[in-house]
């Protein structure tokens, strides 16, 4: 099991120089390496903050990931504009993009199974011949938050369904937002029979494991760990 608390990883936040068109931005490292230059096996996960009007170019990468957009606004491609929270999945060598930042910046979450080798961008030479087959699933869901006293005072868990749109596949692909109110315990589906399970704090915080875990904390379980146990704080989560 992987978990990293917030309160330890936004300290080592750094600025990177983008790849693509050489804007300057913070990434935040939570599970991985960056820019390995090869698919590696271990979990790769990591927070990118946009600053005001930045653009992210077309592109695309050799795995399959998530990415939860937690702060600010911005557009991804032909999207209207987009405010927290919004989750958006794209299958390996699926193009997407551009991504957008508004003028207060965007920030986003890279959740992945496993480390990518590097965006491939679509404006550079070379591209198609990199491209291989896939689903080419590519899509996006807005979620409204609870508000704290609505989030605190909640009676009981639930589950939901972040977007119908999984619902068509054969292969597990899943996201799901769990709303807990305050001290609650929540144990998740086993992930023996999926390719790995990210939790994402996106709101109040958890216990896991007597450790405190805060907003914007990040869990990766393995298929080969144990369902994830965690309690709710006092705000809920």
């Amino acid at each position: 099991m992987h978990a990293i608390p917030s309160q330890v990883a936004l300290p080592k936040r750094k600025t990177m120089t983008s790849p693509g068109n050489g804007a300057t931005r913070w990434r935040t490292e939570y599970f991985g390496i960056m820019g390995g230059g090869k698919v590696l096996p271990e979990p790769q996960a990591f927070l990118i903050e946009m600053t005001e009007n930045d653009t992210i170019l077309p592109h695309f990468h050799e795995v399959d990931q998530f990415q939860v957009f937690v702060s600010g606004s911005g557009k991804v491609g032909r999207s209207d504009v987009m405010v927290p929270l919004t989750v958006h999945y794209a299958d390996r060598y699926t193009g997407y993009g551009p991504i957008d930042a508004g003028p207060q910046g965007y920030s986003y979450f890279t959740l992945r199974a496993h480390t990518d080798s590097g965006p491939v961008y679509l404006h550079k030479p070379g591209y198609r011949e990199k491209l291989q087959p896939s689903r080419k699933r590519h899509f996006s869901a807005q979620v409204a938050l609870s508000t704290e006293p609505v989030l605190k005072h909640r009676k009981d868990v639930s589950v939901e369904v972040v977007t119908e749109q999984t619902q068509k596949y054969d292969d597990g692909l899943q996201a799901e937002l769990v709303r807990a109110g305050a001290d609650m315990s929540f144990t998740g589906p086993d992930p023996k029979q999926s390719g790995g399970q990210y939790y994402l704090v996106v709101n109040g915080n958890i216990t896991y494991k007597n450790e405190k875990f805060d907003k914007w904390s990040v869990f990766f379980a393995e298929p080969t760990d144990p369902a994830v146990n965690f309690s709710s704080g006092s705000d809920g989560c």
